[in-house]
């Protein structure tokens, strides 16, 4: 039925919903592999909501068939995605306390990028991050370690809480032998 003038929402005929206690996302990870091995598809930046975390976004594709357990197979040129912090080139320091923090301070943000750089045989010094940068990106081999890390959330006492999910993330970039 359609909205009226006077009803200011849409008249429908009554659906029950099913219980929704159990449901839950499913996400759609890659299995824990160690080198496996993959081909830069597509490069592009991207940052986080807040504007100060900068980093690659890749897809990235199988280049071989890889054998999962006795009986499964993710097909050659199946497509992976990296997450935001694993391949940041930069961050603004001066917000949420970075410049206080250890891990920042030691550029720990930067490790994964260091290491794809030095995998893709890219100098570490004197990088700029553009379209030059993103293109010679592309069609390019390197192997890849996907891990699953437990998902936290900051809870009500602004201490960090797993989820019981998971997230992939993809780091020991290596050059292809």
């Amino acid at each position: 039925m359609y909205m009226h003038d006077d009803t200011p929402f849409e008249v429908v005929d009554e659906y029950e919903v099913q219980d929704l206690t159990d449901v839950k996302a499913e996400k759609n990870l890659f299995p824990v592999t160690k080198d496996l091995l993959v081909r830069i598809n597509k490069a592009a930046t991207q940052t986080n909501k807040n504007k100060n975390i900068y980093a690659l976004k890749l897809e990235l594709r199988t280049v071989n068939e890889t054998p999962i357990g006795e009986d499964k197979v993710i097909k050659a040129n199946y497509p992976i995605f990296n997450s935001i912090m694993d391949l940041v080139y930069g961050a603004k320091m001066d917000v949420d306390g970075r410049a206080d923090n250890k891990w920042w301070k030691a550029s720990q943000h930067l490790v994964e990028f260091k290491n794809l750089c030095k995998a893709l045989d890219i100098p570490l010094t004197g990088i700029k991050v553009n379209d030059e940068f993103l293109s010679s990106l592309l069609g390019k081999e390197v192997l890849v370690t996907v891990v699953h890390e437990v998902e936290k959330i900051t809870n009500e006492q602004g201490e960090k809480v797993p989820t019981g999910d998971f997230n992939q993330k993809l780091r020991y970039w290596k050059k292809v032998a």
